[in-house]
């Protein structure tokens, strides 16, 4: 289903919200192809709600602490496997689009669907601690996976769409352009005015730092030729009570450092989320730390997590005055 006039009626926005959506919490099902797609919801009240999409994509939240507005508008990509795009024993999702809204679902008046061809695409390429991880909707929110990536949508306004290609497991080996699994799925999308996230390291153990700087350079030169932007980002520190000098270090690979020399050296933003999350870390203690991880698990971020380093690179993404910042949602 896509209605695909750019003036929709609210008649027609609340037809579709009747003949697409059901339940509670809402939970909406239009048969699309893959593709990037406008999504409008018309909204109405002040109760906290959010509105996930797909493998659990955080699009909107709001803690009902003001009006939500009239019209709210995100842009979903579409794909399949929805989540993480070459994980085995994963959850695949279903074809078509697919939206859950969390809270109250009388706020959600109506509802619209169109395909987006002019939106500039978010790339991300990453790991676990990035990736769209599985709904994980029957467990609690501070014992799922979470990846920073799978909340950064909310944070973006409708001239951005996010298409996540972080896969656990996968390092710079996977990214390689000469040859990795994952690399090819963001270049044969990648367009002039794009802009691809990077943040690789956590499974570089073996990478020696010469062929680490390497492949890096060589995703930026790629992106750099199809008129993209690239941003590098360091990986968020491990709970294990480690000083920052000692996070992420390989026995041939110090992998801030490398990151540091790259941007340093060709010109590339670098949002340092190792320092970030370590000054973060230190001002709560490990043991407070811990409840934005999952249990027993120093790595990996639950959902709170995740949104707490979703918002530690928006806010530094503001800080650098980063073009990237001005489409961020107001």
């Amino acid at each position: 289903m896509t209605t695909t006039s750019m003036n929709v009626t609210k008649e027609d926005m609340a037809n579709n919200l009747a003949y697409y959506c059901h339940g509670q919490p809402l939970q909406c099902h239009m048969d699309v192809a893959p593709g990037n797609y406008q999504v409008t919801l018309a909204l109405a009240g002040n109760k906290p709600i959010k509105v996930y999409a797909e493998s659990r994509r955080l699009m909107f939240a709001s803690d009902g602490s003001t009006p939500l507005p009239e019209k709210l508008v995100v842009n979903v990509n579409v794909r399949d496997p929805e989540g993480q795009p070459i994980q085995e024993g994963t959850d695949s999702g279903n074809p078509g689009l697919d939206l859950r809204v969390d809270g109250n679902a009388d706020s959600i008046k109506g509802l619209s669907v169109v395909p987006v061809n002019q939106a500039i695409s978010l790339f991300i390429a990453g790991d676990s601690t990035v990736c769209d991880q599985t709904p994980q909707w029957n467990i609690p929110a501070n014992a799922r996976f979470s990846g920073w990536g799978q909340v950064l949508p909310s944070y973006f306004g409708p001239k951005v769409v996010i298409e996540n290609y972080a896969d656990s497991g996968e390092g710079t080996e996977a990214f390689r352009t000469d040859g990795g699994v994952l690399w090819p799925l963001i270049d044969t999308r990648l367009k002039a005015g794009d802009w691809v996230l990077i943040q690789l390291g956590h499974n570089d153990k073996t990478t020696p730092g010469n062929l680490y700087r390497q492949r890096i350079e060589a995703m930026i030169n790629a992106i750099r030729s199809k008129g993209a932007k690239p941003v590098l980002i360091s990986p968020m520190v491990r709970n294990q009570n480690l000083p920052l000098a000692k996070q992420h270090i390989w026995p041939e690979l110090n992998i801030r450092q490398q990151l540091t020399e790259i941007s340093a050296s060709i010109k590339v933003p670098f949002i340092d989320l190792m320092a970030l999350s370590d000054t973060w870390v230190q001002s709560l203690g490990q043991d407070a730390a811990q409840a934005y991880f999952v249990k027993h698990d120093r790595t990996h971020s639950n959902q709170m997590g995740a949104e707490v380093f979703a918002q530690m690179l928006v806010d530094n993404m503001k800080k650098q005055q980063l073009d990237l910042a001005k489409y961020l949602r107001n």
